[in-house]
């Protein structure tokens, strides 16, 4: 949205933004690299008559923020303090400030002069969710099944040839494993016992009872505690509500769901001031470039709020404080 006091200034903005930046398009892509690498890097095409004709992304892993340092700013003149410029490595390109809309989200000040991704607080705890994700499937494929004991009367045959009888009895509950003429190799698809799923245990007593035995399967697989305690700090550290993403059903009749989408909206409304601050940048530099140098600040940028319960509960907070007044 485009606000300002002067009609004519209010056209060029709209025009720059909606045609020359086609802002309804290239906003949501440059919104989403902010928010995964934490910068956007745009290049602006100007022209000394026309402003701001067009913008190219440029790739943010070969651009770099080159900020004047204290020992240079108190060895050069006046005019050059706080020189920033930018350097695209690859092709050894550098570009002054003006040049570069530099798209950032600052949150933490070891990063600077470069902002923060909103995913670097997951990326270790997404490891850990999906070694423990691996982990329980595993144990779901080696513990759950059920399997059986045999036991098989060997009588009084000697120590040494009790394993070959067993294994020889153990073989016999296997399908013989078949040959696939075309490429050759060993079909098992129709193996359905494995030594390594049953056991075959010899008894040298003929009145051993129970002479098949059925071990249960691992009754504890609805246990995944350890998984939601991570899915929830993953959820906490990227800052959306469980209920966004279908892993949480609402409750208290969609109050519950009310609240999350005000909070949630707080992280967005911290995006869109970000978004905003370099717009706010390229909107001056087109109208300096233009001529109309007294009239740079003649215009408000704004975004919708993404909560439409966080608006009502500002126009009831309103409300309340009007009545207040009247009373």
């Amino acid at each position: 949205n485009v606000y300002s006091d002067s009609k004519r200034i209010k056209t060029i903005v709209e025009d720059l933004l909606y045609n020359r930046l086609d802002i309804h398009t290239s906003l949501p892509m440059w919104t989403r690299n902010v928010c995964k690498y934490g910068d956007n890097f745009v290049y602006l095409n100007l022209n000394s008559t026309d402003g701001v004709v067009s913008c190219k992304q440029l790739p943010n892993y070969e651009m770099e923020r080159q900020e004047s340092n204290m020992n240079e700013m108190m060895n050069i003149s006046e005019n050059h303090k706080n020189k920033t410029t930018f350097m695209w490595r690859s092709r050894n390109i550098e570009f002054n400030s003006w040049q570069v809309a530099h798209f950032r989200l600052l949150g933490d000040d070891r990063r600077l002069p470069y902002g923060t991704s909103i995913i670097e607080k997951a990326r270790r705890i997404w490891k850990q969710l999906i070694l423990a994700e691996d982990a329980m499937l595993v144990y779901r494929l080696t513990r759950a099944p059920e399997r059986r004991v045999y036991k098989i009367y060997v009588g009084n045959i000697e120590n040494e040839d009790v394993g070959p009888y067993v294994n020889e009895i153990a073989n016999r509950f296997k399908r013989t494993s078949a040959v696939d003429p075309k490429t050759g190799q060993v079909d098992l698809k129709y193996n359905q016992l494995s030594n390594e799923q049953d056991f075959f245990i010899p008894v040298r007593s003929e009145t051993a009872t129970n002479p098949i035995e059925t071990l249960p399967g691992a009754t504890n697989l609805d246990d995944i505690a350890d998984i939601q305690y991570l899915q929830s700090k993953l959820f906490a550290a990227i800052r959306v509500p469980k209920q966004f993403l279908g892993f949480d059903e609402t409750t208290g009749e969609g109050k519950n769901l009310a609240i999350q989408d005000i909070r949630f909206s707080r992280t967005i409304n911290r995006i869109q001031q970000s978004m905003l601050q370099e717009l706010n940048k390229i909107v001056i530099i087109h109208l300096f470039l233009l001529g109309f140098e007294d009239e740079l600040n003649n215009f408000t940028l704004t975004l919708n709020n993404p909560s439409t319960q966080a608006e009502m509960l500002n126009v009831e907070n309103l409300t309340m404080k009007v009545s207040l007044v009247k009373e």
